[in-house]
């Protein structure tokens, strides 16, 4: 994790130094230690032509011109808070095999057809989204797009591939267990959410035993239909071409009546408490300290982003530099806001020694009582935004990277055009913005902490923050 984090900082700080592709500023300020930076130069939107098919699909085109090469994304507006009730966890076995044969093709003949066309398939499922992508040669784009096509409408769920499907979820269970991040997420996600759809973590190895190959094909065919999903190509090809083509091998696909239930609004509401997840003869606490938060799009999205990098979201924030270069405590602390269609959380995290768990939640309580109390200084918040700024960038910089991000923008509701907003709305975060998100989002009393470790340990010593709940995932 440190190594990620340190390799993308210098990433960031190098391109941006250039005077990497972001939006002028009047002021180019400075930070102590480091040359001025470079004016920086206007960012190169690309041009996305939006269209719809007869049957409701939308496409989304983006030419670009250079390399032979194109990406396409087929997604779904239903994902894992979409699994029936009594089939919670189905859509890790469904990601499994959607991409394991069709009715015109065995999962070896898709496997080879790609080959041959210097391409590679990948499907994911997240809280909202269902989706397959495909990246190759733009030469080989019609029979690319007929291999895409067949996938999203025709997949078999052959039952050989649906066993080895199932029992590869069991064994990753089993072999998850064994963390102890596992019990954790699913107290913390379950006092967050109540019971929403997003509360679900941990599948139950019983219900996922029991997961057919009619129940993959039933929740198959209810996520992907043409009125409900979009069609994202990016590369080498002119927009006429990807629409006809998307026509030809999309045009004729039919809705079905059954549809995936609705998913509400998550709770937004804090219900404070300090739960503990005894794991016996643990020598370590793994901490957890968060939220529920706004779906994406909410108006304070730009100022938690940076709020966020300034108090735990990059290597050189104030939870790092407090806790593991000073204190000692953790090799990895960070924090993070997650934001989906329906909802979102905050959470801040560490792992430590017994000794020193009641000391850490003391600093992680400090901080962010910091960051409501008084405003950051000017150095601490230009180092948040050229880095955030640095990693948009980087993050969209191949055709693959941008469809994927145009893909999670549609299932939050954003349009083509929020791509340009990302870049001034941080650049116009102020201090003042930073403390407020201090003050609504961050303050320590309306947070939830969980923590798994021996309770026989540092049970006292958490008793010092309150009433202690010991609870079972």
């Amino acid at each position: 994790m440190k190594h990620a984090w340190i390799i993308t900082t210098l990433l960031c700080l190098s391109l941006l130094a250039a005077g990497g592709p972001l939006q002028a500023k009047k002021e180019n300020t400075a930070i102590k230690g480091l040359p001025n930076y470079a004016p920086d130069k206007p960012l190169v939107l690309p041009d996305v032509v939006e269209k719809r098919l007869a049957n409701g699909l939308t496409l989304w085109l983006i030419e670009r011109p250079g390399l032979p090469l194109v990406s396409m994304y087929l997604a779904a507006k239903a994902g894992e808070a979409s699994d029936p009730e009594h089939l919670k966890g189905l859509s890790n076995v469904l990601s499994a095999t959607i991409g394991s044969g069709t009715s015109q093709r065995s999962s070896r003949q898709i496997a080879e057809q790609l080959q041959a066309l210097g391409a590679e398939i990948n499907v994911g499922i997240g809280k909202d989204i269902s989706y397959i992508g495909i990246n190759g040669l733009s030469t080989g784009a019609d029979a690319l797009l007929e291999i895409l096509a067949d996938t999203a409408r025709n997949a078999s769920f052959p039952e050989d591939e649906v066993k080895l499907a199932v029992e590869n979820e069991l064994q990753s269970i089993v072999a998850s267990k064994s963390q102890p991040a596992y019990d954790l997420n699913q107290v913390f996600y379950r006092q967050l959410f109540g019971e929403h759809p997003y509360a679900f973590v941990n599948p139950d190895p019983k219900i996922i035993g029991k997961i057919s190959r009619f129940d993959l094909h039933q929740a198959y065919k209810q996520r992907f239909q043409p009125e409900q999903s979009i069609l994202v190509l990016v590369g080498n090809l002119s927009t006429r071409q990807m629409a006809t083509l998307a026509d030809k091998h999309f045009g004729a696909w039919k809705s079905q009546d059954q549809k995936p239930a609705d998913i509400p609004l998550a709770p937004e509401t804090t219900r404070p408490a300090l739960l503990l997840v005894d794991r016996p003869n643990s020598v370590q606490s793994t901490i957890y300290v968060g939220r529920p938060m706004p779906a994406a799009g909410n108006a304070d999205e730009f100022s938690l982003k940076v709020a966020n990098t300034i108090l735990g979201g990059a290597f050189g924030s104030r939870l790092t530099m407090n806790i593991r270069e000073d204190k000692g405590y953790t090799y990895s602390p960070r924090t993070s806001v997650t934001s989906w269609a329906k909802g979102g959380l905050f959470r801040a995290s560490a792992s430590v020694r017994n000794e020193v768990t009641a000391a850490t939640l003391v600093e992680i309580f400090y901080e962010q009582d910091r960051l409501a109390t008084t405003l950051p200084e000017n150095e601490e918040l230009v180092r948040a935004q050229r880095y955030l700024k640095g990693r948009f960038l980087l993050a969209n910089e191949t055709s693959s990277a941008l469809a994927a991000t145009l893909i999670s923008y549609w299932i939050d509701g954003k349009t083509p055009a929020d791509l340009a907003k990302y870049v001034p709305g941080i650049e116009n975060v102020s201090k003042q913005d930073i403390q407020r998100m201090g003050r609504k989002y961050f303050a320590s009393r309306k947070q939830t902490v969980a923590i798994s470790g021996d309770a026989k340990t540092i049970a006292d010593e958490l008793s010092l923050f309150g009433e202690v709940k010991l609870v079972r995932p």
